[in-house]
């Protein structure tokens, strides 16, 4: 039985989702990932490790994994890069992205401006067995290994200062094609396109150890609702924080984090409320990982901008 709700889990993910790339819980860890206009925005260059548990208790369920870096070029140009990997049976996928970011400072309060663009290679392999399969014929699934290999686009705006930031991102610009359309069905089976918006701004709530910062990311992709993170965080001396979630399909999360030296740690768990799947498991689980590097190149990049 549980295996059978896994399967019908990741059936109807592929089916809605048309092979996307995850999401993880803590992106406000790893933001370059969504946005490549937020390469070299960090008053260092940060080097993250992220892992992603999905459905925890089942064997063969959703497991992510990315380590990301970025930083700045010069005064004004910063690039940044991540490889991903996602294995959620029976499905396996892989992609390295580069980035590429302009900044440009307003001279208001160390506001600063700046454009990305961003470039895809992905490899996705898709490998069902029979017994896998719940029965009757289905022209969507087949028993045969599928294997392709192709690359796609993002950009991203993204307005940021000392205590707040605003930004906008476009993924899979080009909708690269998978595979030609499935037999009869409405979708293609191509990438579809993902639109996120993100902010957050930064309180000060006691001397100057305490902050307070509620963010927000939302997601929106062809064929279905957006998704919104709505998030609160309090930090202790910039640097420890715990913090809340609340996503619109049904979930809450709780996370932590904390730093030694400059290595910070995070960890998140997410509880889903809705779907016959999730009183099966043990919730997912998210593990962070992040060096703080300090360069000459980023040092030139912020004493540009007078911080």
């Amino acid at each position: 039985m549980r295996k059978i709700l896994l399967v019908l889990g990741v059936l109807f993910s592929i089916n809605s989702f048309a092979q996307q790339e995850p999401l993880f819980t803590q992106y406000y860890v790893n933001d370059m990932a969504i946005n490549p206009a937020i390469s070299g925005s960090k008053t260092y260059n940060p080097l993250t490790i992220q892992t992603r548990q999905q459905w925890l208790g089942f064997e063969g369920a959703p497991l992510s994994t990315n380590i990301s870096y970025h930083g700045a070029l010069n005064d004004r140009s910063a690039m940044g890069g991540y490889l991903m990997f996602d294995k959620a049976f029976p499905s396996l996928q892989a992609n390295l992205h580069l980035n590429y970011a302009y900044h440009i400072p307003l001279n208001y309060d160390n506001v600063n401006l700046s454009f990305g663009l961003g470039a895809k290679i992905m490899y996705h392999n898709l490998d069902f067995n029979k017994g896998d399969l719940p029965p009757g014929d289905d022209n969507a699934f087949s028993t045969s290994t599928y294997d392709k290999t192709l690359g796609d686009a993002s950009s991203g705006t993204y307005l940021y200062g000392r205590d707040f930031y605003f930004g906008f991102a476009i993924s899979n610009l080009f909708q690269s094609s998978f595979n030609t359309p499935i037999e009869r069905s409405v979708n293609g089976n191509d990438e579809f396109r993902n639109y996120y918006g993100m902010g957050a701004y930064r309180f000060l709530i006691m001397n100057n150890d305490w902050h307070l910062e509620p963010s927000f990311l939302i997601r929106k992709m062809r064929y279905n609702k957006s998704v919104s993170d709505l998030t609160t965080r309090i930090f202790y001396l910039e640097k420890n924080w715990a913090g809340l979630t609340y996503r619109t399909n049904g979930t809450t999360v709780f996370s932590i984090g904390f730093a030694s030296n400059n290595m910070h740690l995070s960890y998140s768990y997410d509880h889903t409320f809705a779907g016959a799947i999730m009183s099966h498991t043990y919730g997912t689980h998210e593990i962070g990982i992040t060096f703080r590097i300090q360069t000459l190149a980023t040092q030139r990049h912020i004493g540009f901008w007078e911080y």
